[in-house]
């Protein structure tokens, strides 16, 4: 189950995990008898997620109906340890990767978006990093989710689900970033991020001597939670994915809230996305069907999960984008229902709409899945099993 009404979980912790503890006591006092008593272990988790979707209106135009993997979680397997280094401090890891339930592929092997994208394959497309924590400061190394995304996580009412969410109206809310440093820090109800990556996405090539700003990515977020309440601020910039444009940028910032009251969880965002015309990836959001582009967008979302019984809860949210000097302003709802069959087991079924005006073309799966000013209907009912 999502744990929906705790603001300050993320995904990693919703896994219920089957772990298997190695001791390296013996191995560790014959090479390091000062370290004889750290202790390490590593968890094996994972998610496996799929169902039925069908949907109106595709861009090539009738109705479809497919199997579909990762719904309401990206269908996924991982490793990650801990090592207590003592007085405090860990060393850990995660390795994480993410495939297709329906045909075995791997669900992150081409990145990039546009004619300067390449096919990159990856083993841990989801998450490949390791780093040191000590008394709620962590700093990692390597592929890490971005801090837009973890903020998503928390304060998007569908969670930043693989469908029919905020990811649908922005790609950038399930950012992942290569090369990146990260930092967290937890002081009291206050958490503080800071990440930097020398090449967000490899999917680009690696990185260029001479000219550090082509693909730089740096964020940043502020977290507060305390009682029913949680809020957010986040910030990040992409420099654009070419020498020629590296000058150009893509710039997000967030604002949002959650409040609980018993059962009821309200959820309230807004995402400021500013693009310059020469950034690589060109952005869909900014761009309609006659070809215009606009230099900016505001995204805003509300809404609330209940839960009736333990096993039974329902989400409803809603989101509108405004794509300024456009009349390209999209919205989508979307409602869910989902019932635990066990702790780690449910069943779910989740439709959405999507309406379209002036030239946009966004589909409940995100934008170009639809033909441009045609409204899209979709619905999905699966199974997810956690382990």
């Amino acid at each position: 189950m999502q744990e929906r009404f705790s603001p300050t979980s993320k995904v990693i912790k919703r896994m219920s995990s089957a772990t298997v503890t190695v001791s390296a006591a013996a191995a560790t006092l014959a090479l390091a008898p000062h370290a004889a008593h750290a202790q390490s272990s590593v968890t094996l988790y994972g998610i496996v997620d799929v169902g039925i979707e069908h949907i109106n209106n595709t861009q090539s135009g009738g109705a479809l109906t497919r199997e579909a993997s990762g719904n309401l979680s990206g269908s996924r397997w991982g490793l990650k340890g801990v090592e207590d280094l003592g007085g405090g401090l860990k060393a850990i890891f995660t390795l994480e990767n993410g495939f297709n339930v329906n045909d075995g592929t791997s669900a992150q092997s081409t990145k990039g978006l546009g004619s300067n994208a390449t096919t990159t394959s990856r083993l841990f497309g989801r998450q490949a990093w390791v780093g040191l924590t000590t008394h709620g400061q962590t700093l990692t190394l390597g592929r890490q989710n971005s801090v837009l995304y973890d903020q998503a996580v928390v304060f998007d009412p569908m969670t930043a689900s693989s469908r029919y969410s905020t990811l649908s109206i922005d790609y950038a809310m399930a950012g992942r970033i290569d090369n990146s440093a990260k930092y967290v820090g937890v002081l009291g109800p206050v958490t503080v991020a800071a990440m930097y990556s020398t090449r967000y996405d490899t999917g680009y090539g690696s990185e260029v001597a001479g000219a550090q700003l082509t693909g730089r990515y740096f964020g940043g977020a502020l977290t507060y939670a305390r009682g029913p309440f949680a809020a957010s601020l986040s910030y990040e910039q992409r420099n654009s994915n070419t020498v020629a444009t590296n000058t150009g940028s893509e710039r997000r910032a967030t604002a949002a809230a959650t409040y609980v009251i018993g059962g009821f969880k309200a959820f309230a965002g807004y995402r400021y996305l500013q693009a310059s015309r020469a950034f690589v990836p060109a952005n869909p959001i900014l761009i309609t069907a006659n070809g215009s582009q606009s230099s900016s967008a505001n995204l805003y979302w509300a809404g609330a999960n209940y839960m009736f019984t333990p096993a039974f809860f329902m989400t409803a949210a809603a989101y509108y984008q405004d794509v300024h000097s456009t009349g390209a302003d999209p919205w989508m709802a979307v409602l869910n229902a989902d019932y635990l069959l066990s702790k780690s087991t449910d069943i779910y079924a989740t439709a959405a709409f999507a309406r379209n005006k002036g030239g946009s073309a966004l589909g409940v799966n995100g934008y170009g899945t639809v033909a441009a000013n045609y409204d899209q209907t979709g619905i999905v009912i699966g199974m997810r099993k956690k382990f």
